[in-house]
């Protein structure tokens, strides 16, 4: 059965995960289930691959396939953030805040919020910041326009992206400023309107302590930028390079994330574009 670059990736991180989670079993209450979960997804993956390899005519089937991995990175995001803590045994807020003011002389988050701050600035960031939701939906709308190789491209790089940001969270596991510092934010943080309500209700339901570092949401979007900036026309480019500026600021005005956080998304995002660019860029040997 031959495995796509995709599922290889997808496959290798579910492997690492699997490990880590084995080695600190003691440490985490679930440990059983998330090996389970990480096996199911594996198997979830063999199963789509088996199934095209018998259907090879049937479209549907090799759409499912190509979304396969996408499909599974909600689960590995919370599998991940429920992990975080096997390292340290704690979250590293303080820690990080400390060092951060420290080195700067002042913190990122009072002095954004407060240099910019007003309902409507957070209305307009929250809506940049609730536009990575769509980066999710890039690859299915490519593949029916017909752009396949540009959709499987994607989906590499935005994997190559997110993986690694994973174990990040257990590398330095942290909570976010919202939740680690509500003194600080209920005087300093930003107020605003409905799309900030709404959001405010997704992050509640859907993002878990754990999975701060680096930023999900800032290298998701510099990479989607990146990939996509040579193969959309210039009015596209333009909402691309405005959204992800947006979100950038957003996720350290919001409270959501620390400086830091921001700057290592950035840096992923900049590191696994740089690779994945110069990969495709050397002369395939024939045969």
């Amino acid at each position: 059965m031959k495995f796509r670059p995709a599922e290889w990736l997808m496959l290798g991180y579910f492997a690492v995960m699997a490990l880590i989670v084995a080695v600190f079993r003691n440490r985490l209450a679930d440990g059983a289930e998330l090996l389970a979960g990480y096996a199911l997804a594996a198997l979830f993956l063999l199963v789509l691959a088996e199934a095209e390899r018998r259907f090879p005519g049937r479209k549907a089937v090799r759409f499912a396939r190509f979304s396969g991995p996408f499909l599974l990175l909600p689960f590995a995001y919370g599998a991940a953030a429920r992990t975080s803590r096997v390292l340290h045994g704690r979250y590293l807020d303080v820690d990080l805040y400390t060092w951060e003011t420290a080195l700067l002389g002042f913190a990122p988050n009072t002095a954004v919020t407060a240099a910019i701050g007003s309902p409507l600035v957070t209305e307009v960031l929250t809506f940049c910041y609730f536009s990575f939701y769509g980066c999710f939906l890039i690859p299915a709308i490519l593949y029916a326009r017909g752009r396949v190789p540009l959709a499987e491209r994607y989906v590499f790089a935005a994997l190559a992206v997110f993986l690694p940001s994973y174990l990040g969270f257990i590398a330095i596991p942290l909570t976010g400023p919202a939740l680690a510092l509500p003194e600080l934010l209920a005087v300093h943080g930003p107020s605003g309107y409905a799309v900030t309500a709404v959001q405010g209700e997704i992050m509640a339901a859907f993002d878990p302590p754990g999975a701060c570092f680096p930023s999900t949401h800032v290298a998701g979007a510099w990479i989607t930028l990146l990939c996509l900036r040579r193969h959309v026309s210039r009015n596209v480019r333009l909402v691309l390079c405005t959204l992800t500026a947006g979100l950038t600021v957003a996720v350290v005005y919001a409270w959501y994330h620390y400086l830091s956080d921001a700057v290592a998304g950035l840096a992923v995002a900049l590191v696994v574009h740089a690779v994945t660019e110069r990969c495709a860029a050397r002369p395939r040997t024939p045969g």
